[in-house]
């Protein structure tokens, strides 16, 4: 089980540690945004936990808001696969990142820690 940030990456697809690598810049370059490892994957915080990337048996990665529910409005791309709270965007490692799209999703989340 991956207790750092850096087994994690060591420990999946290389394809996979590469969105993860470059989405976790991305997030912690956010004033406020901290990466905490959780459960062997890592979670965002900004005062609360508002997400974490979870690498996917397909080789992909799903990016999931733990107040999801009440981003689905928003953003009706994330998809709750029958959890009652958590919803997440699968990300195929193959296809281009819709990075703009993720940038708001993560704005939107710490708008509600606040």
């Amino acid at each position: 089980m991956a207790k750092s940030y850096q087994e994690f990456l060591a420990n999946i697809g290389p394809m996979q540690a590469e969105v993860i690598a470059y989405l976790d810049q991305q997030f912690t370059t956010i004033e406020g945004v901290a990466r905490k490892m959780r459960y062997s994957i890592p979670f965002y915080d900004y005062n609360s936990w508002i997400c974490y990337l979870n690498p996917l048996k397909s080789s992909g990665v799903e990016l999931c808001f733990l107040e999801g529910v009440k981003m689905t409005e928003s953003f009706p791309i994330l998809d709750l696969k029958g959890r009652k709270m958590v919803s997440g965007l699968s990300i195929d490692v193959n296809d281009d990142l819709p990075i703009d799209l993720i940038l708001d999703m993560i704005n939107h989340a710490i708008s509600l820690n606040n």
